[in-house]
């Protein structure tokens, strides 16, 4: 049974629509991110999942039942906010046991729940710890233990990582994963940091301006978009985008055939090759292109090459290459099975 459910989800501000008839669900225990770029409606999502914004339309289920009306103290959810949110006056047990206390339960058992979870996110012995004398990633820890305590069916986490260094980012992301997982709790991530969201969640849920582009795994978003605005959103680089020509079944790139690609209507096509599946050399598949390497990137145990091709930026990222200058000019073929072809008026993928 889906743990999470958001049916027909709508809300306005003004002429903008931040959530536009958003449809998606989870199952219980994995962890969904949403991602997109900033102002695409994430957070304002998260905060009616939360109970601290109402929608103008839709309904959110949790375990099955409508919480749609309920305030954020009647949802079974806990939020890690950006900023943490925590209480500067007030020590690290303090902060991690303000709900608890808040809810006037026995002493004994805020105890030893606070204690269990202060040494899940590895802050045993630090719980009489001020917050100002913490490092940033241990006040990140203390927000997540604040929100696990709650023992919460949705745990809802807002850009928890967005304060950190890339470094402590990568370590902190695997802790969290790690604890929700191995605490089997159902979790919706915010984030526009793709890397972020394609090596923690079991699902991703594209936004845009409000819309849901598409919901599915890391893997499927990536080898097969729904849409340009997803192709072009995941990977880094990010997808090549060149235009195509199909003519009596046969489809054409600069005049060189691409055989063995569906067949499509006549017309004029935007094609789309993640860097990685650019080849440069003649891979027996195709006709080589020619191209002028603009510069090369050396980034340890791969290179991203950065060409010129019939006036067109384009980029492949291969190993690291033996003799390659600027200005050289080097055959390009394509592994024509990662193609994708978009309708170029409305993004579609075909």
């Amino acid at each position: 049974m889906a743990q999470l459910e958001i049916k027909g989800l709508c809300k306005s501000f003004g002429a903008v629509k931040a959530v536009d008839h958003i449809n998606l669900s989870i199952e219980e225990g994995e962890m969904l991110c949403l991602l997109g770029p900033s102002g695409c409606g994430k957070t304002t999502l998260l905060r009616i999942l939360s109970g601290f914004l109402e929608p103008d339309e839709g309904t959110v289920l949790m375990g099955g039942t409508d919480v749609t009306g309920l305030p954020p103290d009647r949802r079974p959810t806990s939020l890690v906010f950006q900023n943490y949110a925590l209480f500067p006056h007030l020590n690290v047990y303090e902060n991690a046991s303000f709900g608890l206390r808040l809810k006037k339960l026995p002493s004994a058992e805020i105890q030893e729940k606070v204690m269990t979870t202060l040494k899940l996110v590895g802050l045993e012995g630090m719980e009489k710890r001020a917050i100002t004398q913490l490092s940033g990633g241990q006040q990140q820890r203390v927000a997540l233990a604040r929100a696990l305590v709650m023992e919460p069916k949705v745990l809802l986490l807002d850009e928890p990582l967005s304060n950190l260094d890339a470094k402590l980012r990568v370590e902190t992301r695997q802790q969290i994963r790690r604890l929700q997982q191995s605490l089997g709790i159902t979790a919706v991530f915010v984030t526009h940091d793709q890397e972020e969201a394609m090596s923690m969640g079991d699902k991703i849920a594209i936004l845009k301006l409000g819309a849901l582009q598409q919901l599915g795994s890391p893997m499927e978003l990536y080898r097969n978009p729904a849409n340009s605005f997803v192709a072009g959103f995941l990977g880094t680089p990010a997808m090549n985008f060149m235009e195509a020509v199909s003519r009596g079944g046969q489809v054409t790139l600069g005049g060189v055939v691409l055989s063995g690609l569906p067949s499509v209507p006549d017309g004029t096509y935007t094609l789309g090759i993640r860097p990685e599946d650019l080849v440069l050399e003649n891979n027996g598949q195709m006709e080589p292109l020619q191209g002028t390497v603009e510069s090369v990137e050396l980034l340890g145990d791969h290179a991203l090459v950065y060409l010129r091709w019939a006036d067109k930026a384009i980029c492949c990222r291969t190993g690291i290459p033996d003799h390659l200058s600027e200005g050289d000019t080097v055959p390009i073929t394509l592994d024509l099975s990662r193609v994708k072809l978009f309708d170029p008026s409305t993004g579609a993928a075909l």
